[in-house]
């Protein structure tokens, strides 16, 4: 065959630039990615920024350019009109991208993708849309002014694949027309952190920046060009969990001496579907081989499962850290239980459902039903029975009620909403409906992990097999942080670690 040029079609595929995987134990390899527009100027002080923590941890700055507007953008779609289309000089990049300008496909570890070839424009509603498959297995990390993030459905013992997005160093310049200006609103400042570690894994989170170009990345904070340590998330989301199918390695990770809990040292935990209700889900309540599976292991008892919740619970709060179990649909399975089911058909749950069952009636006669929550009265009559008490404040919020961080920060963020209930009371699992409404949020729920605009969603903290999710999944261990400038993170556990 002959030799072609580029313009002439080519006839393979692209072959990805490796990176090496660090080879010294203990090493890790450390990048910061991001994108950057044509003919618009750097927001200078987040640039700063990212350069003083690019030295702090040892990163290499990587950005992707794209052209955008009707005078710039080439005929032909390509990142940069060639000198037949036009004269290069119509189109410019600020100088001090130039060296971290990587506009090619990047391997940076096993099964994580740089897409900098990719050039999406700054204005599409979904950045993500249509790449699902892009880069095959590998997860991908693509350059758009966005901050997106997707779980795609894998093999269940494989890992969950990600598509994310990495923000921007430019500032706002957009046209002022519908798309443009909808595009303005959703501009995010900053990028993404990528680290891997010598076995090759790798850990991805959002270095998402204010108008001021500030912005943290676990206890660091980069401002004005310097970076600090030792300050506090304003919250720490879990995953939701399940705390039935919670594995022993998780909880010393999470909650043990020393571990994520205790290191990142938040002002506040949030907690989903703190009890799972296995014993009397009403999903196997018509699962004959189900029920005797539990009933084997001694799984069928309530007054257990609450118990074994509660002295999770008891292990897992802070004396300096506000506990939130925000209200869920399986901590609900709790009072849907009470409602729906015979205790003259259980009697292992007999005296426990007329105990709970009573402490409602008495509630409801008073006439403060709203100020009165089964669940709640289950963990505190735990606490008092063994004569225990909570390390620090423990709030178990109500459906619906509301429970805001950072207020100051563009409304702040809304943590009690677990997700299981949309709009009207309509069942949904997308988080774009919740992004529609313009409250920013971190929800649960879905096990899935994900970012649209203001919604973000965290994954799961209980197992990834439960039995009944068969099939390909897109669960994973995924959390959420809230910094105190209102920014958001997720960050993933992965091969039992949190970080490289």
């Amino acid at each position: 065959m002959t030799d072609q040029t580029e313009e002439q079609g080519q006839l393979r595929a692209r072959t990805p630039i490796k990176m090496a995987v660090p080879a010294t134990p203990g090493a890790v390899r450390r990048f910061i990615l991001t994108s950057a527009q044509n003919n618009t100027e750097l927001h200078r002080p987040l640039w700063e920024n990212l350069k003083a923590y690019a030295a702090h941890v040892d990163a290499e700055i990587i950005v992707a350019t794209f052209t955008y507007s009707k005078r710039t953008t080439s005929a032909k779609g390509a990142k940069r009109k060639t000198a037949k289309e036009t004269d290069l000089a119509d189109e410019w990049w600020v100088p001090e991208i130039k060296h971290h300008t990587r506009d090619e496909r990047v391997l940076l570890a096993p099964g994580l993708m740089w897409c900098g070839e990719l050039q999406i424009l700054p204005t599409a509603e979904n950045p993500l849309a249509g790449l699902e498959s892009y880069t095959g297995r590998a997860s991908s990390i693509i350059p758009h002014t966005k901050f997106a993030v997707q779980s795609i459905p894998s093999p269940k013992n494989a890992g969950t694949k990600f598509l994310y997005t990495t923000g921007t160093v430019t500032l706002r310049n957009y046209i002022q027309k519908k798309a443009g200006q909808k595009a303005e609103f959703h501009h995010g400042y900053g990028a993404v952190i990528a680290e891997v570690d010598t076995g090759g894994n790798w850990f991805v989170r959002q270095l998402c920046a204010d108008s001021e170009g500030t912005f943290y990345d676990f206890d660091c904070k980069a401002e004005d060009g310097k970076v600090t340590t030792g300050h506090r998330p304003e919250a720490l989301v879990w995953g939701d969990i399940h705390e039935r199918q919670l594995e022993d390695w998780m909880h010393d990770l999470c909650w043990g001496a020393g571990g994520i809990l205790d290191t990142l040292h938040p002002k506040r935990q949030v907690m989903h579907d703190l009890v799972d209700f296995r014993s009397q889900n009403h999903h196997d309540k018509d699962d004959s081989w189900k029920t005797f599976a539990k009933h084997c292991t001694g799984k069928l008892n309530v007054e257990e499962e609450i118990e074994e919740a509660a002295k999770f619970l008891l292990r897992a709060d802070r004396s300096w850290c506000e506990t939130a179990i925000a209200c869920s649909n399986h901590d609900m399975a709790f009072v849907r239980w009470l409602k729906e089911a015979d205790f003259r058909e259980d009697p292992e749950n007999a005296l426990y459902f007329l105990k709970a069952s009573l402490a409602v009636y008495r509630d409801l006669s008073r006439e403060t039903a709203f100020g009165f929550y089964v669940l709640q009265w289950a963990f505190d009559d735990w606490l008092t029975r063994a004569g225990e008490n909570w390390p620090g404040d423990v709030r178990f919020l109500r459906r619906d009620e509301s429970y805001v961080v950072c207020p100051d920060a563009s409304g702040g963020i809304e943590l009690g909403m677990h997700g299981d209930v949309g709009v009207n009371g309509a069942r949904t699992l997308n988080i774009r409906t919740f992004a529609r409404t313009g409250r920013k949020c971190i929800i649960g729920h879905s096990h899935s992990a994900g970012a649209f605009e203001g919604a973000w969603q965290v994954g799961v903290t209980g197992s990834l097999d439960q039995g009944y999710n068969q099939g390909m999944s897109s669960w994973s261990h995924t959390n959420a942080l809230v910094y105190p400038n209102g920014k958001r993170t997720l960050f993933t556990i992965w091969n039992r670690k949190w970080r490289a």
